[in-house]
């Protein structure tokens, strides 16, 4: 995913697959206990238009965490997301 300039006074979007975190992976995860619903309800259940779910879950957008976590429970599940610190601290 190509990362975006930052604006003026803006901050740059991250992309979560530089701290590791692989969305699409979580994504592969959830779209199993989504099975039998259609896209249209699977997004009235997580609060997304159809399109945005189609778009997601043909890979033509990655979703966002906020939107995994919407995929989630629509699915009945829950994304986890916690701080694990590495061997070397980084102390401010």
């Amino acid at each position: 995913m190509a990362k975006k300039e930052a604006a003026a006074g803006h901050s740059k979007r991250l992309d979560p697959a530089d701290f590791g975190v692989d969305l699409a992976a979580v994504l592969e995860a959830i779209k199993p206990h989504l099975e039998g619903m259609t896209q249209t309800e699977i997004g009235e259940a997580a609060g997304l238009s159809r399109k945005v779910v189609s778009h997601i879950m043909t890979g033509a957008k990655e979703p966002s965490l906020g939107a995994l976590c919407a995929l989630a429970d629509a699915a009945g599940g829950r994304v986890l997301v916690r701080f694990e610190p590495t061997t070397a601290s980084h102390k401010r």
